[in-house]
């Protein structure tokens, strides 16, 4: 792992988008793993400046989405579809046909998660994916287990995932996840972890241990030859 210590976050998302912004210049039309939070929301929002300046970036980016919650009530706006399309998808001007992604209120979603492993096999192999870092290490929605598994699936959340956040806060919280695999993510090209925002500080320092457990899913990067880890020194 590669660790990029920023004083801000600001700097931390401008370090994110120069690393993304020299893969994408070298390949225009490379597929690009999209996560929701606000942890790489500054990537974002640099590289909608870049577009804004630039109307040709971007413009041949694949995009597909790395998970999304399940279980919601009609119309929340509180899906991950909701928070990369505006943050992301809408304002670069991803195109339908450019971008893969799962419906939060499918009505069957081990088939919407078969789908989206079936994009990902055509697509792949993904060329930059984006993370955050769970307060209990996970990554996507790939949780802390016994096991852990490479296709895109269906995934029990966590108690200290469904306590944390805004998500107590919700009328009708998630009750399971769709996410990308281990296996998927693993097989990216580049990996460009972000740490920021609070709560992060004990998931930080174990994840500098070069130790890989199933039970600290974000370990498994460790299996990576091409992972950045960016990260604001206030979250940790």
């Amino acid at each position: 792992m590669n660790f990029h210590y920023h004083p801000d976050f600001e700097s931390m998302s401008l370090k994110g988008f120069e690393l993304v912004k020299s893969d994408i210049d070298l390949k225009p039309n490379l597929l690009f793993c999209v996560a929701s939070g606000g942890s790489p929301s500054g990537l974002y929002a640099e590289m909608v400046r870049e577009k804004a300046k630039n109307q040709a970036f971007g413009s041949e980016l694949r995009v597909i989405k790395l998970d999304e919650w399940g279980g919601l009530e009609p119309g929340s706006t509180f899906t991950s579809e909701h928070d990369v399309q505006t943050k992301f998808i809408q304002p670069m001007g991803i195109l339908d046909e450019r971008y893969w992604t799962i419906d939060p209120f499918t009505s069957d979603p081990a088939a919407a998660c078969q789908k989206m492993e079936e994009e990902i096999r055509r697509e792949g192999p993904i060329d930059i994916c984006i993370l955050g870092i769970g307060v209990n290490g996970h990554i996507a929605l790939n949780e802390p287990g016994e096991v852990a598994r490479p296709e895109f699936h269906v995934c029990q959340l966590a108690e200290s995932t469904l306590n944390n956040g805004m998500i107590k806060s919700l009328k009708q919280p998630p009750t399971f996840g769709m996410t990308m695999g281990v296996g998927n993510i693993l097989q990216s090209k580049r990996i460009l972890l972000f740490i920021a925002g609070s709560g992060k500080k004990e998931a930080f320092e174990r994840l500098l241990k070069p130790e890989v457990s199933t039970q600290f899913p974000a370990s498994l990067l460790w299996l990576h030859p091409n992972v950045d880890v960016l990260v604001d020194e206030r979250a940790v």
